[in-house]
């Protein structure tokens, strides 16, 4: 029998998978609509595999929260295509998504419930692209009237951050200039990347590494044995102003440090904000 273009484009409409693969499964259903759906289903499911070991380096990153807001998710779903990651279909998929994940109280991707896995599956399948939840990051308040989980979602999904941020009074979360230091705080990470709150953060195989490459360097070109440790200090010194995030330069104000403008925004709400975590994902980002 034939198929029409109308219920092709129902079905693609529907199910998301290719013209060709909707008017196939039309004429295999013999032009049941349920029955095409379940067909591309059960055939996305099949071709899983196949799927599996193409690269998938697009997609979304999305933040869930609970109802207090006093637990965040922040999830990476990567796909194959940016067609894809910009459809509506998927966008709800990553948002429902991170919202299940949040509920389920998993912080890794092989924690994954059954039913989960095979909704990520079953999408793959109606997109034909390879699906993989890549990363979850998990920030809880640490104290239910000090503490504060801002989030913040870049370049249309392409980064994201979560930070959970600490007062001394309570009341000073309720004011407008915190909601302002914790926005500029957020868009500061979001674009300079640091790794690390503070030096005394960074993890010790980090430094250590680091350390070895700006000794070779400094040995390799011939400086004297008795300044290479001053040297080594130096670049361990602009390392950290580089990649800690209370050294880093403002981006706001160049001429101050973050830890400077939290300094004095925290003067002027009156009282103390510390930054205690924070998580930062970019697209694909190793």
């Amino acid at each position: 029998m034939g198929v029409s273009a109308q219920d092709v484009m129902k079905l693609r409409e529907k199910t998301g998978a290719g013209i060709m693969d909707c008017k196939r499964a039309l004429a295999d259903a013999g032009g049941d609509f349920e029955k095409a759906v379940k067909i591309l289903r059960e055939k996305g499911i099949a071709d899983a595999k196949k799927r599996t070991g193409r690269e998938a380096k697009e997609g979304l990153i999305a933040i869930a929260f609970n109802g207090d807001r006093s637990e965040a998710v922040m999830v990476e779903m990567n796909c194959e295509t940016d067609f894809v990651s910009r459809t509506e279909k998927y966008q709800k998929f990553v948002e429902d998504l991170s919202e299940d994940i949040l509920k389920s109280g998993i912080s890794r991707p092989d924690e994954l419930s059954e039913d989960i896995k095979k909704r990520i599956q079953e999408m793959a399948g109606s997109f034909g692209e390879n699906l993989i939840l890549r990363r979850i990051a998990r920030i809880k308040k640490s104290d239910p009237e000090r503490s504060y989980i801002g989030s913040y979602v870049h370049l249309n999904g392409r980064a994201g951050v979560i930070a959970e941020i600490v007062v001394d009074k309570p009341e000073i979360i309720k004011k407008p200039e915190f909601e302002e230091l914790v926005k500029n705080i957020l868009l500061q990470i979001a674009s300079m990347a640091p790794i690390s709150v503070s030096r005394d953060d960074v993890p010790e195989d980090v430094v250590k590494e680091q350390r070895e490459v700006f000794v070779k360097q400094a040995k390799e070109s011939g400086k004297p044995e008795k300044i290479i440790d001053k040297i080594v200090e130096g670049r361990l010194g602009k390392f950290f102003s580089e990649v800690c995030l209370l050294e880093q330069k403002y981006v706001r104000q160049n001429d101050i440090t973050v830890g400077k403008y939290i300094e004095d925004a925290a003067r002027e709400i009156g009282g103390n904000i510390k930054i205690k975590s924070f998580v930062r994902f970019k697209l694909g980002e190793e």
